[in-house]
């Protein structure tokens, strides 16, 4: 732990599985993360409100800690450690509403008996 806090956030320390207990065994809870071809994640809230995540792989883990608890705070670690998804969300939301504006504006002309200009 010391190690992966003395790193800044974010930054994946490799630990070889050989070295450590699985972190089931040391209090971490089961959880999701962004994929990254992993075959788990795990997280461990700290007192001070970050988080260790720890990403299982074939022969290591992958630890870094989160200024965040995804566990215990899950807005707060979604603008302060996951900000991407909500610029994601945001496009998806953004496209979504322009389509839905330009289908109503769509219905709208076919209901005043409108027709596109000829060509």
């Amino acid at each position: 732990m010391e190690i992966v806090l003395s790193t800044p956030a974010h930054t994946d320390v490799s630990i070889s599985k050989l070295d450590v207990p699985h972190p089931s065994t040391a209090c971490f809870v089961s959880h999701f993360g962004d994929w990254a071809g992993q075959k788990g994640d795990y997280r461990l809230p700290l007192p001070d409100g970050k988080e260790l995540h720890v990403k299982v792989y074939e022969e290591t883990y992958n630890v870094h800690w989160d200024l965040e608890s995804a566990i215990n705070n899950p807005l707060g670690h979604l603008f302060w450690d996951a900000f991407h998804w909500i610029v994601i969300i945001g496009a998806i939301v953004f496209l979504g509403l322009v389509g839905l504006g330009w289908w109503l504006v769509s219905k709208r002309k076919g209901a005043t008996g409108e027709r596109p200009a000829a060509q």
